[in-house]
């Protein structure tokens, strides 16, 4: 019997039947007789018919797809064809006792979504519309691959069926027209198997209800699975054994900005996560090796706490545990950025307030504020500017990885509108972001020095003190524009508040010492601070062979002003005098009240001669200037004057001021209002008694056991000895500069060895020991730079390394670590490695 597919199937309703299941599916098919001609095609997209099939060039690659499918079929029963134009087409044969009478077609298809830079390139290759053609592809049902043979096979079952049954109704009516001739008998016997292939037929027709609703079960169950992943408040991650990873909710793309795209494979995520490689090396790989042991041993897998840079630059601090579902490993990102921040914040802050509390220099606290911001992450630069004292210009306080060429340029820059994030944040006392220096009105004077240091945005909070007074700004800088979110202003905020703490501490210590060293009625140096600049320019004459000349002068029948005028009117007079004093004098000359109405100026580089000179015009000056008492009625004084003069000679500042002293006797003397010499002091052959002059001693109390330590320790004290000595005995620069030098390699390399072995004995404070560290060694490079430039004062060199190299941190800072190393014997060994 010939027949074809439209001979046993109604057409018009197997197209509507297939139109139903479009409908209910959404999937698109095509079907053909076994001549090719079209019996029906349901959900053809636009995608084909109004673009691929309409172009020469993109319909020839349809053909080459139509025509594979139809040379494949002949040895498949289900055929794929990735069609170049993008999409994916499928056919399949549908046979009948043998016969292909038909093949059905799935096509214009994807299996994921489209790559939409390959269908916008062939747009332009091919003269589409863009815009409707990307639309047309958006349209294209995405259904995966494994779901296509099962469906096609269904639709296939389906038109078997159909055609089986239509087949049997073909064979029935021929059989009708032999019926006739037959029995009854032949008539029941038909009606027999119809009514079987009627019950196979509801039979079918069920199995396949049941597995449709199976389908929409498996659909929904997956789909609720889904929106379960995305709805995590932690990340997941899903790979397999071999590291292709498989799924990423959507909370992981929220953390880390990173798409399953940007990460086919484990490796990939290793290396945007942790671009480090030592660090990814290991750390990572390691924690990786382990959990891939505990798949075959079943050992449980610790989680790793770690730090994560996202695809933005920003880092995350997460925990990460990993599990194994048969072969898939199923990894979990919680994030915990936000206490992470805030532990290392208190702790930073703590360690700032420890600073604070030791008295440690405001550079170093300031330092530590920066560093401690910067150390949060974001690629922040931090800087932090403090008003001078005129409260007009902004110096620099610290930004440790600004470039110096920066900050030499805005330190000192006037405060005002429009002068940069800062000067504006300081001239307003209100927080400034700047999110694009190179586009903003503040910036516009400094925009090219900010591109040289490559500094994109500027978020500035002015300082304020707990009374609202402006002390300087904290910034934070980025390389690239950008806009701070609520935690990046609580960051800024947090900052300057503890900048304010710190630099209000350290301005009411230097008031502190100011008041300790001024005396409170003339402004002048008290008594015992003037005596130590004294020291400080009597050894300064010694060592560079200066002149160097001191005045000692009283105020004539000053009893007799407070008796006859009453002690506010002396009181006046003093003032009176400090600030003539002031006026008359150089600044580089020094002036001090000794006592009641004696006062006192050291004169450096100055010789007799020109010593005298200066008496003359000071008594003149005082003599000469109108006072008045507490009546208002007019005054005025005189006063008496000793000097003495020493040039090349070892004599202390005691000897100088009972010269000085008995010249001035003399002067009342003879009369008053004059100006007496004392002779020029001068020796030789002391160098025995300054070698003797300042020494320090090695006690066994010093020691802490350790042999490295002790033994470096004992080295400085001699070195410093040594140096202090050449200095006394007027060693040349050269010979200086070489001892210099030795004092601050030996001090590094004991100070790296300090340093190793806080790491073995685990110092709580080794970050802050080593800043302190850091510091002696910055401000011991100034000092042999300015010895180097001849403009370095004994006295300061003197406390340098007696007072805050030996007395205050070897025997008072290092001695907080040494129960660490009574309790970690094993560090002698780390000496004895380093003596070898």
């Amino acid at each position: 019997m010939d027949y074809r597919f439209t001979d046993l199937v109604d057409i018009d309703k197997f197209r509507d039947m297939l139109q139903s299941f479009y409908e209910a599916t959404g999937i698109l098919h095509g079907l053909t007789d076994h001549e090719g001609t079209i019996i029906s095609a349901i959900g053809w997209q636009e995608a084909c018919t109004d673009f691929h099939r309409r172009n020469p060039c993109s319909n020839a690659r349809c053909q080459e797809s139509n025509g594979y499918l139809a040379e494949h079929l002949k040895d498949a029963p289900f055929v794929g064809f990735a069609c170049s134009n993008g999409l994916m087409d499928y056919a399949t044969p549908i046979i009948i006792e043998g016969r292909q009478l038909a093949t059905l077609h799935f096509v214009q298809l994807l299996h994921e979504p489209p790559d939409m830079a390959f269908f916008r390139t062939q747009a332009h290759e091919y003269g589409f519309d863009e815009d409707r053609y990307l639309t047309a592809i958006r349209k294209v049902p995405i259904i995966p691959k494994e779901r296509i043979e099962p469906i096609m096979a269904f639709y296939v079952q389906l038109a078997q069926m159909l055609a089986g049954a239509g087949l049997d109704r073909l064979r029935q009516r021929d059989a009708e027209n032999r019926l006739a001739l037959l029995n009854k008998a032949l008539a029941q016997h038909v009606q027999r198997r119809t009514e079987e292939l009627a019950a196979k037929n509801d039979l079918l027709t069920t199995e396949v209800s049941e597995r449709r609703r199976t389908e929409e079960a498996l659909r929904d169950s997956q789909e609720q699975l889904q929106a379960i992943l995305d709805s995590s408040p932690i990340g997941i991650g899903m790979s397999t054994a071999d590291g292709i990873v498989k799924y990423i909710n959507r909370k992981f793309t929220e953390l880390f900005g990173y798409c399953q795209e940007d990460i086919p494979t484990v490796e990939h995520w290793y290396r945007l996560a942790y671009p480090d490689e030592y660090y990814r090396n290991t750390v990572i790989r390691a924690w990786a090796h382990e959990a891939s042991a505990a798949k075959h041993s079943g050992a449980k897998i610790q989680p790793l706490e770690t730090n994560i840079v996202c695809k933005n630059g920003m880092i995350r601090h997460i925990i990460i545990s990993l599990s194994w579902v048969n072969d898939f490993r199923l990894v979990n990102f919680s994030d915990i950025t936000d206490r992470w921040r805030a532990e290392q914040r208190e702790h930073a802050r703590n360690a700032t307030l420890e600073l604070i509390a030791r008295g440690a220099p405001l550079e170093n606290i300031l330092n530590a504020i920066v560093l401690g911001v910067e150390a949060e992450g974001d690629r922040m630069i931090g800087s932090i500017l403090l008003l001078d004292q005129d409260g007009k210009h902004l110096r620099n306080g610290a930004a440790p990885n600004l470039p110096e060429f920066y900050n030499q340029a805005i330190d000192g820059v006037e405060i005002g509108e429009n002068v940069g994030s800062c000067g504006t944040a300081a001239y307003t006392m209100q927080c400034v972001i700047v999110t694009d220096i190179q586009q903003h009105s503040y910036w516009r004077n400094y925009k090219d020095l900010a591109a040289q240091a490559g500094l994109a945005s500027c978020w500035s909070e002015p300082i304020l003190s707990s009374k609202g007074r402006l002390l300087g700004t904290f910034a934070i800088y980025h390389r690239q524009p950008c806009s701070p979110d609520a935690a990046a202003l609580e960051l800024i905020g947090y900052a300057a508040n503890l900048a304010s703490i710190a630099i209000e501490h350290h301005q009411a210590d230097a008031e502190l010492e100011r008041q300790a060293n001024t005396d409170y009625l003339t402004e002048l140096a008290n008594r015992r601070h003037f005596i130590d600049l004294a020291v400080t320019e009597l050894a300064r004459a010694l060592r560079y062979h200066k002149a160097l000349s001191l005045l000692m002068l009283d105020i004539d029948h000053f009893k007799a002003i407070n008796d006859n005028h009453g002690h506010k009117t002396g009181d006046r007079v003093l003032q009176q005098l400090a600030s003539t004093v002031r006026q008359t004098l150089r600044e580089i000359d020094i002036a001090g009240r000794m006592g009641g109405e004696e006062f006192a100026v050291m004169l450096p580089e100055t010789s007799a001669g020109e010593a005298r000179d200066a008496a003359e015009r000071l008594r003149l000056a005082i003599a000469d200037t109108k006072m008045q008492t507490d009546a208002g009625v007019s005054l005025y004084v005189t006063i008496s004057i000793g000097v003495a003069t020493v040039t090349d000679t070892a004599y202390d500042i005691q000897t100088l001021l009972k010269n000085a002293d008995d010249a001035l006797y003399i002067a009342k003397n003879n009369g008053r209002n004059q100006v007496s010499m004392a002779a020029t002091l001068t020796s030789q052959g002391n160098e025995k008694a300054v070698r003797h002059l300042v020494k320090l001693t090695w006690h066994s109390a010093y020691a802490c056991g350790h042999t490295l330590i002790d033994s470096q320790h004992r080295e400085l004290f001699q070195h410093v000895n040594d140096f202090l000595a050449g200095i006394l005995s007027g060693y040349p620069p050269d010979q200086l500069a070489a001892l210099i030098d030795a004092i601050i390699q030996d001090t590094l390399q004991h100070f790296k060895s300090e340093e190793a072995i806080f790491a073995e004995t685990g110092f709580p404070d080794a970050t802050a020991h080593a800043a302190l560290h850091q510091h002696l060694i910055d401000k011991a490079i100034g000092l042999a730079e300015r010895f180097s430039a001849d403009n370095l004062a004994i006295g300061e060199l003197f406390q340098f390394l007696a007072h805050d190299l030996i007395a205050n941190h070897m025997l008072k800072e290092d001695r907080k670590f040494f129960p660490y190393l009574q309790s970690n014997p094993s560090t002698q060994n780390l000496s004895n490695a380093k003596h070898l």
